[in-house]
């Protein structure tokens, strides 16, 4: 499913087209659209998808603190600012200032109860009239901004003041899209520049550890005009939701931050697998220990690589976790912790044939001995309540 801009005459409208798995755009017309950053960050788009004179679009409700999605995304991502107008975008480097449109921003559909859906951001789609094109994959860029933001909190100095104000803007419970705006812009003016202000504020704060964007420099398109992108996408909700969280959870182990959380779990836990109970250390012999540390929440707003938002597993267990087929719970009328298999895992095991005996006989209480021995590392029960409800969001069609 996509927001796609089309570009007939003046400036050009917004609409939600496209399907993702059984679920349909029209099917979440009149609907409020919420649209989902990380698995713990939303943001109100108040902002429906209608039909006005027969044609899908989306109309805001608010204007006072609203801009369309595409602005929006720009501003949270410190994107320089696109235009509307895609017939009067040029140049010969697409990320400047009012130099590119975004045509297209794909989208997962997330949890839909009542009157309210929520949809994810995956990849942006941007252009000029000039025939220049490229592809912002959102979660990684995504990542990028949490890392600055994680750099700037308690840094002294101009830069780190004003991206903390960017984060604030952001993170706040019933945001203003103009004034995510407005901060991305005074950063930009900080920097010194009308193209991309990330790479500048990486440097600046010495993280540049991630991965570049895809390249902004003239290139042969890779879609026509965004006819291919994002419009007909097989994969059920429920499946794309926990791919995002496993997606999340690899973008958040990179860099010096996330090798600290590796060490510190590993270390807290003396290598030792929460689930399975085996110990599986790195041996002279080998590469690497047989442990992983696995983030519950990919996006904590704080202390993100914390040891309480992490538990040590073993390589299969890990991916067990990952794909929710083992689910860690904390029961607090018994003060203990729990696993257990779901009962859509259950039935899709019975589907596919799948041998679910181990992981069967891993459920039930975990064993206070395979935990650390400081209270304070055990898992965050707010932060397994929180990854617990979006795993079992069920979203109606999926």
């Amino acid at each position: 499913m996509r927001i796609a801009l089309r570009t007939s005459g003046g400036r050009g409208e917004y609409e939600l087209a496209g399907r993702q798995g059984s679920i349909h755009a029209s099917d979440i017309f009149d609907h409020e659209l919420v649209y989902e950053l990380t698995p713990s960050i939303l943001i109100p788009g108040r902002a429906i998808a209608t039909r006005v004179q027969g044609k899908p679009r989306i109309r805001l409700e608010d204007r006072e603190t609203t801009t369309h999605l595409y602005r929006l995304l720009a501003g949270v991502l410190l994107l320089p600012k696109p235009k509307r107008e895609f017939k009067e975008t040029h140049g010969e480097t697409l990320l400047a200032h009012e130099a590119y449109s975004v045509t297209a921003i794909k989208m997962d559909v997330g949890d839909r109860s009542g009157t309210r859906v929520v949809l994810r951001p995956t990849d942006l789609l941007l252009e000029n009239a000039d025939n220049l094109q490229s592809r912002i994959e959102f979660p990684q860029r995504m990542s990028r901004m949490t890392r600055i933001w994680e750099a700037a909190a308690n840094k002294p100095g101009g830069l780190p003041s004003l991206l903390r104000e960017h984060m604030a803007a952001v993170l706040a419970t019933n945001a203003d899209h103009k004034l995510i705006e407005k901060k991305a812009a005074a950063i930009a003016e900080a920097l010194h520049t009308n193209g991309d202000p990330l790479p500048l504020a990486e440097d600046a704060l010495g993280v540049r550890e991630a991965a570049p964007d895809p390249p902004t420099t003239p290139q042969q398109p890779q879609f026509t005009h965004q006819a291919d992108f994002g419009v007909e996408d097989d994969t059920p909700p429920v499946v794309a939701r926990i791919e995002r969280l496993r997606q999340w959870r690899q973008i958040a182990v990179r860099g010096s931050a996330g090798n600290r959380f590796r060490s510190d779990v590993a270390a807290v836990y003396d290598s030792r697998c929460v689930f399975s109970g085996r110990r599986l250390p790195r041996m002279d012999i080998t590469d690497s220990a047989g442990i992983d540390a696995a983030h519950i929440l990919p996006w904590s707003t704080h202390n993100i690589n914390s040891v309480s938002n992490g538990i040590c597993l073993d390589k299969l267990c890990h991916w067990a976790f990952d794909e929710g087929i083992l689910r860690l719970k904390f029961d607090r009328s018994a003060d203990a912790y729990f696993l257990e298999v779901p009962a859509r895992v259950e039935r899709a095991s019975s589907a596919a044939n799948f041998d679910l005996e181990y992981f069967r006989s891993l459920a039930g209480p975990v064993p206070r001995t395979r935990l650390p021995r400081d209270p304070s590392n055990w898992p965050s029960t707010t932060y397994l309540r929180e990854l617990n409800a979006f795993m079992s969001a069920d979203s109606s069609g999926s």
